[in-house]
C-alpha cells in the first residue's frame, strides 16, 4: 500500500520563507534607496563635469571603493589555477 506525501513539504517551506525574506529585503533596499534620493547630498555640479561613462558609472548608486564586481571571481579563478598547476604532473 502505497502513502501519499502531503503537498507542502519542510523544502517548500524553506523555500516560501526565504521568499518572503528577499521580499522585505527589497522593500527595504527600496525604502533606503528612496531616502537617498530625496535627501539633498547630490552635487550636480560635480556630476556634470564627469564623462559619459563616468555619469553612468555613478548613477548606479554604489560607492566606488564599496562595489568590486569581480573580486571573488578573480580570486577563486586564481585558487583554481594553483589546483591544477599543482596537481598537474611535472613536464
Amino acid at each position: 500500500m502505497s502513502t501519499r506525501r502531503n503537498k507542502s513539504t519542510d523544502a517548500d517551506k524553506q523555500v516560501a520563507k526565504l521568499r518572503s525574506e528577499l521580499e522585505d529585503l527589497k522593500a527595504q533596499t527600496k525604502a533606503a534607496d528612496a531616502a537617498d534620493v530625496a535627501s539633498h547630498n547630490v552635487h550636480s555640479h560635480e556630476f556634470d563635469q564627469l564623462t559619459p561613462t563616468e555619469q553612468s558609472a555613478a548613477s548606479l548608486g554604489v560607492s566606488p571603493t564599496a562595489w568590486k564586481p569581480i573580486a571573488f571571481l578573480n580570486n577563486a579563478h586564481y585558487s583554481q589555477l594553483i589546483k591544477v598547476i599543482l596537481s598537474s604532473p611535472n613536464k
